[in-house]
């Protein structure tokens, strides 16, 4: 056993932790360079575009060179410049890193070995440090931590360094339990840093009314079979999800790679693929589609996804206006090309170019969607959420007595369709109806007059249509809509 420590090595002991850094770091998109850092004991960051940003006299050169290099950013990439003059200037060695991956988990613990460098030899994530991984495993957190990728720990941010050190303590220690949310100032969901706006699951999950599980089942679809169709009733959200579910797989907001179109009963392959147009000579040139020319433009940048989200799929012919890609949409057949017969040109679907469909199981109008698309794609059913937590904290904050207790109505009035043997839960109605604003400036009729709208203009009408062979069922449910407003 060794000799025990005098009081001025402790003072110099509590001094050195006072000043040591601590720091919440994303290793990668997703974490997902883990591996690849971990294995060479680094850390890196992928600002590659502006080169060395130590060759920079100021923060102020810094900012100019994000803004040319990574193009419209909104305003200023303050954010970003102060999360490099972190990495480049303000981490030591000796600092404390702590990889996670996501909001509510830690990966790995590391300490700072080296000063920055900007390494040119490396492909991508030039700016670098070396970095000695103590720990790694997963250390699941009960609070959520902010979205950036680099972010210094202090006293103020959800977990101090002292709760996050707790983790480790025991370095035998399997890496199981939750530690408790004891900070008291919560970290924001979203801080400027990365280029484009963050996307995280943590931000999918506040704006889109479905569990963890849900989502997690949706991005594992999506990235198993590339494509993935939300069906649903009437306003659960579907085109809602879909957006954001692309954001997410992204990592952020960049509606650069994300198209968005409609199919409708007109829909056909010279819109989708390739097709004649006329010239202004007169004559007439082949003229590639939309999904043809968003995978060219998504195979010209092969290290990121792209999705392309078609809403109402199932009013178009599937087979007829996708021809010959229908092959080239399954996974299994993604970066393999074909000739198109009218162009002559080469096409192919590329790997990280993912299908988001959205179809309404209401809509009796339609038939029932041919095998060929069933086959090519992953279904996942969007339910109302009326009991959704995030759904009842909306309705609370908007404070109408009014609204609530058309929320009431909507359930007894769910619980009806769903029994129906005509009907069923594809005919019930979503929780996107009820998703009202609270008056104020930009609503000055009020929510009060939201509602009157909602249940005669649209609730109504729907009922109408649902129950137009049941007099008894349809006059029931109309009173009962009808009693919101007395």
């Amino acid at each position: 056993m060794g000799e025990p420590m005098t009081a001025s090595e402790k003072d110099a002991q509590t001094a050195e932790e006072q000043e040591r850094g601590y720091w919440l770091y994303v290793p990668g998109e997703g974490a997902g360079k883990w591996e690849e850092f971990r294995t060479a004991g680094i850390m890196a960051l992928n600002w590659d575009r502006i080169g060395d940003p130590t060759s920079y006299p100021n923060d102020e050169a810094v900012i100019e060179a994000l803004e040319a290099g990574y193009g419209d950013w909104g305003g200023r990439p303050t954010g970003a410049a102060g999360m490099i003059r972190d990495f480049t200037h303000t981490m030591r060695p000796g600092d404390v890193v702590y990889a996670r991956r996501g909001p509510t988990e830690i990966i790995g613990r590391g300490v700072v070995r080296s000063e920055f460098r900007y390494d040119d030899a490396r492909p991508t994530y030039r700016c670098v440090r070396d970095i000695e991984w103590t720990h790694v495993g997963s250390w699941p957190l009960d609070r959520r931590v902010g979205a950036v990728t680099l972010q210094r720990v202090t006293e103020n941010t959800s977990y101090n360094p002292a709760q996050l050190e707790s983790l480790f303590e025991d370095r035998n220690a399997p890496p199981s339990s939750t530690i408790s949310a004891l900070a008291t100032s919560p970290q924001n969901a979203h801080e400027p840093g990365d280029i484009a706006d963050i996307y995280t699951r943590e931000n999918f999950l506040v704006e889109v009314f479905v569990g963890p599980e849900d989502l997690e089942q949706m991005l594992g679809l999506l990235r198993r079979k590339k494509n993935l169709i939300l069906q649903g009733a009437p306003g659960t959200g579907k085109t809602f999800a879909a957006k954001r579910l692309a954001y997410v797989l992204m990592g952020e907001t960049d509606d650069s790679r994300v198209e968005v179109v409609q199919f409708h009963q007109s829909t056909a392959y010279e819109d989708v693929v390739v097709g004649l147009r006329p010239t202004a000579e007169g004559g007439f040139a082949a003229a590639e589609g939309v999904f043809a020319r968003f995978c060219r433009r998504a195979a010209a940048d092969p290290g990121r996804d792209y999705v392309f989200i078609i809403d109402e799929i199932n009013r178009a012919n599937i087979s007829k206006a996708f021809g010959e890609l229908l092959m080239l949409i399954e996974a299994e057949h993604r970066g393999e090309a074909l000739r198109l017969p009218v162009s002559g040109g080469l096409l192919s679907v590329p790997k990280r170019l993912h299908i988001i469909g959205m179809m309404n199981t209401a809509d009796r109008g339609l038939a029932l969607i041919d095998y060929a698309l069933r086959r090519r794609f992953a279904f996942f059913e969007m339910r109302p959420a009326l009991d959704h937590s995030g759904f009842l904290r909306h309705v609370e904050a908007v404070g109408s007595a009014r609204l609530e207790a058309l929320v009431d109505v909507v359930r007894r009035l769910n619980q009806r369709i769903a029994e129906d043997e005509a009907l069923g839960p594809g005919f019930q109605i979503g929780h996107s109806y009820l998703c009202l604003p609270a008056a104020g400036p930009e609503n000055p009729a009020g929510t009060d007059a939201d509602v009157t709208s909602v249940v005669r203009y649209e609730l109504e009408p729907l009922v109408r249509e649902y129950w137009f062979d049941n007099p008894a069922a349809m006059d029931e449910s109309i009173h009962e809509l009808e009693s919101v407003l007395v």
